[in-house]
């Protein structure tokens, strides 16, 4: 039986082949609720597709489950820059200032032998 990360990978593979509608259909097909990899998966490739309309509600899906994560509103000002609405861009970068909201700074290593 397929768990709800089995269908994150299918909605990041069919976002990342470009076929956002068929990923968002898969979501609502699912027999559980979609959980935030889910969401995820797909904001993340109209991201990379320039998708507003699907990227917009899968943000605010994924703004519902973890409120305190500032990722999902970084990834939906930036999917808002890329279609240059930087009206958009900027209330989002605006309110995530308001809120307290931080975007958590990257980090890497290597570890050498």
């Amino acid at each position: 039986m397929p768990s709800a990360d089995h269908y994150g990978i299918m909605v990041y593979l069919l976002g990342r082949a470009g076929r956002l509608d068929k990923a968002h259909g898969l979501i609502k097909s699912m027999p559980m609720r979609p959980n935030v990899g889910v969401w995820g998966a797909l904001l993340l490739t109209c991201q990379l597709h320039s998708n507003v309309e699907l990227g917009e509600i899968a943000a605010q899906h994924c703004i519902e489950m973890e409120p305190d994560s500032s990722g999902y509103c970084s990834l939906l000002a930036n999917i808002y820059a890329s279609a240059e609405r930087w009206d958009d861009a900027k209330r989002l970068r605006k309110m995530m200032e308001e809120t307290k909201l931080t975007k958590t700074p990257g980090c890497s290593w290597m570890e050498s032998t």
